[in-house]
């Protein structure tokens, strides 16, 4: 009973120092920053013309059924580009990507100096000329 003061104090003491030491770190913490995020960057895929030149392929182009490139107009965005093409025996139209060039034959993508058509599945490659190049 004698050491009934003695411990009840200490122990408010105790309790006195907690919040005391609580109070200060809340007051001497510093400000948080708010967190910033980076912006997800798109990776660019590797053409399949180099999985062809590993595996032994070739990566020359042809052109099926008379299609000839006659120009690009290369935009920022890849579906915004244009790819002026022309068929055998027809004038040249203006397509986008994913338009039907002919009869089972897509634009698939538009490239700085190239397209890629997909001919029932199969991916073929048309080169702008060498004379038309920049």
């Amino acid at each position: 009973m004698k050491r009934l003061p003695i411990i009840s104090s200490f122990l408010l003491f105790l309790t006195l120092c907690a919040s005391i030491t609580y109070w200060l770190l809340q007051w001497m913490a510093p400000a948080t920053r708010p967190l910033i995020v980076p912006e997800p960057v798109e990776r660019a895929l590797p053409e399949m013309t180099a999985a062809a030149n590993l595996f032994g392929g070739s990566t020359e182009s042809v052109n099926p059924q008379g299609v000839k490139l006659t120009g690009i107009i290369h935009a920022k965005s890849p579906n915004e580009s244009i790819a002026i093409i022309a068929l055998e025996g027809k004038p040249t139209r203006e397509l986008k990507v994913g338009a039907e060039v002919s009869s089972n034959l897509i634009l698939k993508r538009i490239e700085a100096f190239s397209v890629v058509l997909s001919d029932k599945g199969v991916e073929r490659r048309i080169a702008l000329s060498s004379l038309m190049r920049p």
